[in-house]
């Protein structure tokens, strides 16, 4: 559940700074230097979200921040290929093709923060309750 409300947050956070670059620039800027620069700009405001707020990490800051920017990237990649394929090719507005590959990140994503990215879990105190003895 709590990476649902985190995702969701992201997900509008990158949506809004995406919008709100492609908007200003009035197209001069290119739609994929948007898209990395939201990309960064996401990542930096949405970690410490994600590493308290849904993954309780303890380990190093450092290291946990860019093994969820590797994720991250991984999600640009898929940005910068997808994007131009449903505007150049499948001719949808830019910021309808940025909306439909947003709600695809997520599904994808969260194996790869879950099983690589927040893997030290078990790093933390176990909480009153978890049956652990």
């Amino acid at each position: 559940m709590r990476y649902l409300v985190v995702g969701g947050v992201s997900a509008a956070l990158y949506y809004t700074l995406f919008t709100a670059g492609w908007l200003l620039g009035r197209g001069g800027i290119p739609y994929l230097v948007v898209a990395v620069l939201a990309n960064g700009a996401t990542a930096a405001l949405t970690y410490p979200l994600y590493r308290r707020g849904v993954w309780q990490a303890t380990g190093p800051v450092l290291r946990g921040f860019l093994r969820f920017y590797a994720v991250t990237l991984w999600a640009l990649g898929f940005t910068l290929v997808a994007l131009p394929v449903l505007v150049e090719w499948v001719g949808l507005p830019v910021l309808l093709a940025q909306a439909i590959i947003i709600v695809a990140n997520p599904l994808i994503n969260y194996q790869l923060l879950r099983f690589w990215a927040f893997r030290h879990r078990k790093d933390r105190a176990p909480a009153a309750g978890d049956g652990q003895a």
